[in-house]
């Protein structure tokens, strides 16, 4: 094969670490010797997981970390909010005398208000996300929304009254939508099939990252009266969008994105760079860009909002979409926005911020599970055992809650139901509604296709915030009894409706979708042409062979 073009002067300055010299040796050795299911070179159906470690080379692993740092946004600001509307300072600031002694409180409606509204902002940003991805790339959307994220956190902590809180909130969602669609399309573009589970999902884990964070900071606060106390929770959020400011710098465009605007030499630059040495030297990255651009001949411009409804794209986008609303209709919002205010109201307030805390972190380690997971047991059943012990867990905390008298070991039991819920959440329909969600649309459609669903997910989450309050108020614990059931809903959907579309190329699910493969077919259907070629290239390393093992992979 011929040698590369040398790099433009425009392309991102490359230092030594960022190589394509495949690193995590040492690591995936550690997990084969120490956790067999996630050896790489096992065969298929054990586990995909350790395929990670070794194709993730160096500038790979910075790509996908500097974007899946945008999600610590929504994660730091929606639990960062859940707290810092307890803390006494912003009660006195923002809130209602509640009692003789002195003491302040948000009201249920307003509380709400102050929840729900800032969705106004997301549903924006969702929208718009595609527009500016299309048109100026990912890098440049990225840089967009942190000077976005900067006037948010700028307005919120200047606030002296609910109208300019509110108004910074709206601008921080707005840049939270934004980021939303930016990383997750970019991840499932640039990282091999046999990844893009665990690197998409990783949103969750990076959420998770800011909802400890900010639970952390707010415990810290937690009981302070002056003003800082709730400023200073609030502003810490600003401190990511530095660090993804200067890391952009060393990421390149997506090759998939750079192919549709004509420049395919830079989309084979941007795979040798990210792709492992040997894919270079052995021409798997021109291969895998000249199958690209086979794939999407004549289909290179962008479709416009109304093909999302039209023949098999309609499909595509239901299932992105109710998938995406069962995701909050299952209660996330309920524990990630509102548990502080759950525990109080069911009378066990006094270590309300350290139970939050404990969730938080019991939930990054779901994140962490499922991640080695996805790609090993596949989207389709992590869903449907998912909602299932989503259900156990919600109807066990209404049935303790139901106690008119609960002993102390009774409250034990309902704060780990909590947890438990937020365990398997967060290790399930967390991350994977982001990972359908990005991956499932068509190459003209896929920003549109997990804009609209993320919109619809928007919806869900405000509605979910809005009503949750008054919830609590008037039935405490019975709020189980309500997302339990949609909880169930939730795994009959996964079971009959979502195809199972791991390790498939993009590329492939084209040819599934357009052949209207039934869903609980997809896995066992064979592909043809430059779509399966594509997914042989982006797999075959981590299998360790030119054909993939099976018409599944």
């Amino acid at each position: 094969m011929a040698a590369s073009p040398p790099r433009p002067a425009w392309w991102p300055v490359q230092p030594c670490f960022l190589s394509s010299i495949p690193p995590g040796r040492v690591l995936e050795r550690a997990c084969a010797r120490y956790f067999p299911i996630l050896d790489s070179k096992a065969p298929r159906g054990a586990s995909s997981f350790g395929a990670v470690f070794r194709e993730m080379t160096p500038a790979l692993f910075v790509s996908c970390f500097i974007t899946a740092l945008l999600n610590m946004l929504f994660g730091f600001d929606t639990t960062s909010f859940a707290g810092v509307q307890s803390i006494p300072a912003f009660g006195r600031q923002f809130g209602t005398p509640i009692g003789p002694n002195g003491a302040y409180q948000l009201s249920a409606s307003r509380a709400s208000f102050m929840s729900s509204i800032g969705f106004a902002g997301k549903f924006v940003g969702t929208l718009t996300a595609p527009l500016l991805i299309e048109r100026i790339g990912h890098r440049l959307t990225i840089w967009v929304l942190c000077t976005i994220t900067f006037v948010g956190v700028t307005v919120e902590c200047t606030s002296h009254a609910v109208v300019q809180f509110v108004l910074g909130r709206v601008v921080v969602y707005y840049s939270v939508g934004l980021a939303e669609n930016t990383s997750t399309t970019y991840q499932s573009e640039i990282v091999p099939a046999s990844m893009r589970g665990a690197i998409v999902g990783s949103i969750q884990l990076f959420i998770q990252f800011g909802q400890i964070f900010s639970s952390g900071i707010n415990q810290r606060f937690s009981t302070g009266t002056q003003s800082k106390d709730w400023i200073i929770p609030v502003a810490v959020q600003a401190a990511v969008p530095v660090i993804i400011v200067f890391g952009t710098i060393f990421i390149p465009s997506g090759p998939r994105w750079l192919i549709g605007k004509g420049r395919k030499d830079d989309a084979i630059r941007t795979l040798e760079r990210v792709r492992p040495r040997g894919d270079t030297d052995a021409g798997h990255c021109q291969a895998e860009a000249d199958a690209i651009q086979e794939a999407m001949e004549g289909k290179t411009e962008k479709g416009p909002w109304l093909d999302l409804f039209r023949g098999s794209n309609f499909r595509r986008t239901s299932v992105a979409t109710v998938v995406f609303i069962f995701q909050q209709f299952t209660g996330q919002g309920f524990v990630s926005q509102y548990s502080p205010r759950f525990y109080k109201t069911i009378g066990l307030g006094e270590h309300a911020f350290e139970y939050n805390i404990a969730s938080s972190t019991v939930a990054w380690a779901g994140v962490f599970i499922g991640m080695l997971l996805v790609d090993s047991l596949g989207r389709r059943n992590l869903l449907i055992w998912g909602a299932i012990f989503q259900a156990i867990f919600l109807f066990s905390m209404a049935g303790v809650g139901i106690k008119k008298n609960p002993s102390a070991s009774d409250a034990r039991g309902l704060v780990a139901c909590v947890m438990l819920f937020n365990f398997f959440f967060c290790g399930t329909w967390a991350p994977i509604a982001y990972v359908i969600g990005s991956e499932i649309g068509t190459g003209s459609l896929r920003e549109k296709t997990m804009a609209f669903a993320s919109t619809i997910n928007v919806v869900a989450a405000w509605l979910v915030a809005f009503c949750v309050p008054y919830l609590i108020d008037a039935i405490g614990a019975n709020i189980g009894w309500l997302f339990g059931g949609f909880s169930v809903l939730a795994t009959l959907y996964a079971y009959f409706c979502v195809p199972e579309i791991m390790n498939r190329s993009l590329e492939e699910l084209d040819e599934l979708f357009e052949n209207h493969v039934p869903a609980p077919r997809f896995a066992s259907t064979q592909t043809h042409g430059a779509a399966r070629r594509i997914a042989e290239l982006e797999n075959q390393r981590c299998w360790g062979q030119t054909q993939r093992p099976g018409p599944g992979a």
